[in-house]
Formats: structure tokens, C-alpha cells, sequence
């Protein structure tokens, strides 16, 4: 297999209806799921492994905005709230174009700063179960 990277130019993100990629810095799908432990016996067998929970989540950092319906009010005012998302990844290079959907909890963000600084917020979204992976 030969070499070969790309740069993060550009996604695609709806939550709960609404686009805000616009206003995302950084983002990342995170796969905390643990190993399962495995479990030792005296059997043929061996051992086995203990089935564990997923865990995921969706990992935001973003320019703040206040406005009606900003990505800092939308978050603010639906904490708690369970919303659909889906996250287009390379949404605009044939072949590599992946998307992840599933159900994140709304969690409001963190709020303030240093003076005279671009406000920013990083929030990290619970994923409900296990998003879906497809190739678009």
C-alpha cells in the first residue's frame, strides 16, 4: 500500500436539524468503549471475554455564537436534550467522503475566557449507543 494523507478542510454537520460546521474549529468522534476483560477458566477453552457497553462521544470546539439559534444558544437551551446528528467527514473528495450518525445528548458548554480574546467553547457530546459509520 502506498502513501497517502489528507488534510481536515472541510465537514458537514447538522445537530438537531440545524448546520453549524461554519462555526467548528475542531472536531473528533471519540470510541471510549474499554476492552472487555477477559476471564481465565480451567476449561479447554480457556478464557473468554467479557462483553462491555459503547461509549462515544462528539468532541466540539467551536467559535462562540450567541445569537438566536448560534451554536452557544443552541446548546445552552437545549441541555439535556437528546438530538439526531449526523457528521459528514470529506464531504467533498470522491472516494474518501465517510459520514457518522446516531443520537448525541446536548450538553450546555463551558462559558467565559481571557479578555480581549476570540471566545471559544469545547463541549464534549454523549453519543446514545453506538453511531452509524457509512461510506457516502
Amino acid at each position: 500500500m502506498t502513501f497517502h494523507n489528507r488534510k481536515i478542510k472541510v465537514i458537514e454537520l447538522d445537530v438537531g436539524g440545524t448546520s453549524f460546521e461554519c462555526q467548528i474549529s475542531n472536531f473528533e468522534v471519540q470510541n471510549n468503549t474499554p476492552d472487555g476483560t477477559k476471564i481465565y477458566t480451567l476449561c479447554p477453552d480457556g478464557q473468554d471475554v467479557e462483553e462491555t457497553d459503547d461509549d462515544y462521544a462528539l468532541s466540539l470546539t467551536f467559535f462562540s455564537d450567541w445569537r438566536l439559534n448560534g451554536i452557544s444558544d443552541f446548546m445552552q437551551s437545549q441541555n439535556g436534550q437528546d438530538a439526531a446528528f449526523v457528521l459528514d467527514h470529506h464531504p467533498d473528495v470522491v472516494g474518501e467522503h465517510v459520514r457518522w450518525s446516531g443520537t448525541v445528548r446536548i450538553k450546555a458548554p463551558n462559558v467565559g475566557g481571557d479578555v480581549k480574546a476570540t471566545e471559544t467553547q469545547t463541549v464534549v457530546l454523549q453519543i446514545i449507543g453506538k453511531p452509524t459509520y457509512i461510506r457516502v
